[in-house]
């Protein structure tokens, strides 16, 4: 499995990302607003959320992986960065279904008033389950990126990335109304840091794997 582990990290990094971007909607919290953005895009919606299932799928696939290359208390961690990889994977997977039912809401002959208090609920009260996965899929790339930075995975630029991120999402948080750029290309540019970011390790260790085998296939010739 872990020849398969760069893959799977690259793989679910863009999946990540382009469920986002079929998303017509990022970062929006007010339940009407989602309704109304959502009855106006729903395949594209039920299409981000079996994309955003793949990618979570793909991440979990990742973990034995990670686990077995970096285990060992020197990777103590990037050990502890797997795990909440691990529980972010179901923070994803959880909130695609999010999308599955806001898509299921907005269906014909459904009472989109009637499902308004339901929404309120999903987006106040019932979000704080889901927000602890949330939480450690985020904190878990960034101590990703920080754990394969020290293990000279990748270089140090890596993540830098998410400093870039906070940046951007500061800034715009300051004086974004007044420069005309939407919520939406700013999250999915925050976004596409963090998946940058994840598909550049998952690069990093496809490479490695790749020589290693080049070099086992090389000694076993010369046998």
């Amino acid at each position: 499995m872990t020849k398969l582990t760069g893959p799977f990290l690259v793989a679910a990094a863009m999946c990540f990302w382009t469920a986002w971007l079929l998303m017509p909607g990022v970062g929006i919290t007010d339940a009407a607003t989602i309704l109304k953005v959502v009855s106006r895009h729903p395949r594209q919606v039920l299409v981000s959320s079996a994309v955003q299932l793949l990618a979570a799928a793909l991440f979990s696939s990742a973990v034995p992986g990670l686990a077995r290359l970096f285990s060992g208390a020197k990777n103590a961690r990037m050990a502890a960065a797997t795990t909440l990889l691990a529980i972010g994977a179901c923070g994803v997977a959880a909130d695609a279904i999010y999308h599955q039912l806001a898509y299921e809401m907005v269906r014909p002959g459904i009472d989109q008033a009637a499902m308004l208090p339901v929404m309120q609920r999903m987006q106040s009260t019932d979000l704080r389950l889901l927000m602890p996965m949330i939480l450690a899929f985020l904190i878990g790339c960034v101590a990703f990126a920080l754990g394969a930075a020290a293990a000279h995975v990748v270089p140090k630029a890596n993540p830098w990335l998410y400093v870039l991120a906070l940046g951007v999402g500061t800034t715009y948080g300051l004086v974004g109304g007044s420069t005309g750029v939407s919520g939406r290309i700013v999250g999915l540019a925050c976004l596409g840091c963090l998946s940058a970011s994840v598909a550049w390790i998952g690069i990093a260790l496809w490479r490695q794997e790749r020589n290693s085998g080049e070099q086992d296939t090389r000694r076993w010739a010369k046998v």
